[in-house]
């Protein structure tokens, strides 16, 4: 595995965090983001003319390759409904000011596609590309995120910031291909059971849940409904709202998912 950002902050780095924490004491919410980029998520889940090519074998299933019109893939909604979740921070005051968003993207290898940081105007382009690896390590990807997330904790420490429980939020679809996802389910338990860590996993497409119960502990993978990402996404934001009114420490619910988000 690789990652294209250090778990070490350099000096300039230290420097940014200082302004960044200077300009906005109030208590962070970190949102990591976790999303599968192996190119089964060129998936198609709508178009016109559609005509089946050839088949080809990736990420542990067999799929159609399929040409048409008017295509619309499971990256192309993914991108959507991250958007959303941009414009709907940017849209509120508190939010704004609390969530504390970095995201990744993983199939072999991990890419940092933007570090952990406010939610900022420049952010409404932000958009993820399918890789051309067809590997879904998704274990390694997990365990990378955790000391990404162990890191950020670690700064806010350093300049005196309070924060809420971090979310580890993660969007997968096919068959993880390596084992070590099922490793890490005793570390994950001990973290939610100490109410260190929110994970938060949803299974796209042919996603196998069984699998990704490993990584979920306290609230069940959830199987998306791959059309509806934006309001999955609308969800999310509006779950970060109801964190950061109120108070680090507190026990809080979150209202349930929209029906339709998991209805597939």
């Amino acid at each position: 595995m690789s990652i294209s950002s250090s778990t070490q902050p350099n000096k300039q780095e230290q420097l940014a965090a200082m302004r960044e924490f200077s300009n906005n004491t109030n208590a962070r919410l970190p949102v990591l983001f976790l999303l599968d980029t192996s190119s089964s998520m060129n998936g198609i889940i709508r178009g016109d003319n559609q005509h089946i090519v050839r088949q080809e074998y990736a990420d542990g299933i067999n799929w159609n390759i399929v040409t048409g019109d008017n295509m619309v893939t499971r990256m192309d909604e993914l991108n959507t409904g991250l958007q959303r979740f941009v414009s709907d921070i940017l849209a509120d005051p508190l939010a704004k000011l609390a969530a504390d968003v970095a995201v990744m993207t993983f199939a072999r290898t991990v890419a940092t596609v933007k570090e952990f940081g406010p939610i900022r105007e420049s952010d409404a382009g932000l958009r993820i590309s399918t890789s051309q690896e067809n590997e879904t390590l998704l274990g390694e990807a997990v365990e990378l995120a955790l000391s990404e997330l162990d890191s950020r904790k670690r700064t806010y420490r350093a300049h005196g910031v309070e924060y809420y429980q971090p979310w580890l939020v993660v969007m997968t679809d096919g068959v993880p291909t390596s084992a070590r996802h099922r490793e890490l389910e005793g570390r994950l338990k001990e973290l939610t059971a100490d109410r260190k860590l929110s994970v938060f996993v949803f299974g796209i497409g042919r996603a196998d849940l069984s699998e990704l119960c490993s990584i979920s502990p306290g609230r069940p993978p959830m199987q998306v409904n791959e059309q509806k990402f934006p309001e999955l996404f609308a969800w999310l934001s509006r779950s970060v709202r109801t964190v950061s009114m109120s108070m680090p420490g507190d026990g809080v619910s979150l209202t349930p998912l929209p029906e339709d988000v998991w209805q597939v």
